[in-house]
């Protein structure tokens, strides 16, 4: 009894330290014990995985909401504030206009261009005692006259001039050149031309259009600069004709214009 007057409180201290053990250690048990009756009682199903919405339709309306819309009331095919021409058709009928006020160059489409080169390749090599010759032939596509666009072969010397270009100089062996030096006398340009028969120099010298002219169907192919054509009882000539762009000039008032290039009919 001497010892427990003594010691009471710490006797107390663990007897509420061993109850606090056993209840920590009993109420993880009777919490799964809790949780597993009460799932019996009310069941449990694992949730399904959320799907998002389908939003393509209204993302779609959206997009088409934000583009801005154009109220036309001119052109060929509205009339509300133009008035409307009537024109004959092949079956002599009368038909409504299309085009009506629209006829001349800016009815022209151009459908097609395709480029013209300048060519020079080595041909052969011919020889006459000491002197040593240098075949070529040379295609201008572009050239002026239709004459001059066919291939003509040009015989020269080291040093001769011809009446397209000059000789300059021979790369590596007389007999097995290598390059040719050769300067244009159209421009006063040096050129280099392969003596590989299969390298010729080329490059483009102009170009060639095919024009569509909308109103009365009519198809102006292979047309090339100063070439002249005739619509709407109107002389045009083709002043420009380049990779992305061409223009004609009215015969009787010099003004030109740009036609489209590549646009739907």
């Amino acid at each position: 009894m001497e010892f427990f007057r003594k010691h009471y409180e710490k006797v107390i201290l663990s007897i509420v330290l061993l109850l606090l053990t056993v209840s920590a250690a009993y109420l993880p048990a009777r919490v799964q014990a809790v949780s597993q009756d009460i799932a019996n009682v009310i069941g449990y199903e694992n949730p399904k995985p959320f799907t998002p919405w389908n939003t393509e339709t209204n993302v779609a309306i959206l997009k088409q909401s934000q583009k801005k819309l154009r109220l036309k009331l001119s052109g060929p095919n509205h009339n509300l504030f133009n008035p409307v021409g009537w024109i004959k058709n092949k079956d002599d009928n009368w038909i409504k206009d299309r085009f009506y006020g629209m006829r001349g160059p800016g009815s022209l489409i151009a459908k097609k261009i395709d480029p013209l080169y300048f060519l020079i390749e080595y041909d052969n090599i011919v020889t006459n005692g000491a002197e040593i010759f240098y075949s070529f032939g040379v295609t201008r596509q572009a050239d002026a006259k239709k004459s001059n666009r066919r291939r003509m072969m040009r015989r020269v010397r080291i040093g001769e001039e011809t009446d397209i270009f000059t000789l300059r100089e021979v790369k590596g062996e007389l007999t097995r050149p290598e390059e040719f030096v050769i300067r244009l006398l159209a421009d006063n340009r040096e050129i280099r031309v392969s003596g590989k028969k299969s390298e010729p120099y080329l490059e483009i010298a102009g170009y060639t259009v095919d024009l569509i002219y909308q109103p009365d169907e009519r198809k102006f192919n292979a047309k090339r600069r100063g070439d002249t054509i005739k619509i709407a009882k109107r002389w045009y000539e083709i002043v420009v004709v380049s990779e992305n762009e061409v223009v004609v000039k009215d015969s009787r008032t010099t003004k030109q214009t740009t036609i489209r290039v590549n646009a739907s009919e």
